[in-house]
């Protein structure tokens, strides 16, 4: 996958605007890159930017552009594509949150690593790897639970399709024993361990785990009510899958 015509011609109008700014596609949009997201469909496309706050308003001046009169980060670019830009410059980095005008607060834990793992796929465009997705995911939806259930269905889906049918990795990296259906969770676990760099980032994933992990809470249920479909016929499904994941997840930090 890339990025859809209207999409990629709205990057190269960032680029062309703050060319040192290294936009890089997080979200849906940027696990759309690497899986074909036929569990669920989004229609804008996120970008994390090297840039202040006061920098954004810059672009809704360009021909054709406009910007929510609410939702400062969401903007409509020409050709009817939705942009979401999240300014991740490195003093908003160190701090680890940004304040929006309105009051709002975002956390920008793991945006660092946005930016530090990027990937180049076709057309140039930079992208977020899963792992680093899947950890943005968390901090979104600790950040707002209630409205973020689309990252409970997306961490679901990747638990269970995270690496495809024939990746010897299903076989070459995971304990002895482990059932074949269940290797892609451990495997997702242990590639996004060996992206957290700092007790921040690992917090974040204690913290959602915590959350998901106990059988009757809000959020395991919702995980396991869109999960795929064929998990209705399995035993404990959400539940084992979750244990691999922790595995793997300790194998990587060496815990």
């Amino acid at each position: 996958m890339t990025l859809v015509e209207s999409q990629l011609a709205a990057l190269r109008e960032i680029e062309r605007l703050w060319p040192e700014a290294n936009a890089v596609v997080i979200g849906a949009t940027a696990l759309g890159f690497y899986f074909d997201m036929s569990w669920r469909h989004t229609a804008d496309v996120d970008f994390v930017v090297a840039l202040t706050v006061d920098a954004l308003p810059a672009l809704a001046s360009r021909p054709g552009w406009s910007r929510h009169p609410r939702r400062e980060y969401e903007f409509n670019a020409p050709g009817g594509a939705k942009v979401d830009l999240i300014p991740a410059g490195p003093h908003l980095i160190r701090a680890g949150r940004l304040e929006w005008r309105n009051g709002d607060v975002m956390s920008l834990v793991g945006m660092d690593l946005a930016f530090k793992y990027a990937e180049r796929h076709a057309g140039g465009v930079l992208v977020a790897p899963p792992p680093v997705v899947a950890l943005l995911k968390m901090v979104a939806f600790a950040d707002r639970p209630t409205e973020r259930e689309r990252d409970l269905v997306d961490m679901a889906h990747l638990l269970d399709a995270y690496v495809n049918e024939e990746d010897e990795r299903r076989w070459d990296e995971t304990p002895d024993g482990t059932e074949f259906d269940l290797a892609p969770a451990y495997l997702f676990g242990v590639d996004l361990g060996r992206v957290l760099s700092r007790d921040d980032h690992r917090r974040v994933v204690s913290r959602f785990l915590g959350q998901i992990e106990a059988t009757d809470s809000p959020e395991h249920l919702s995980m396991l009510g869109n999960g795929p479909i064929r998990w209705r016929t399995q035993r404990n499904a959400l539940g084992r899958r979750l244990q691999l994941f922790r595995a793997g997840l300790q194998r990587a930090l060496g815990t």
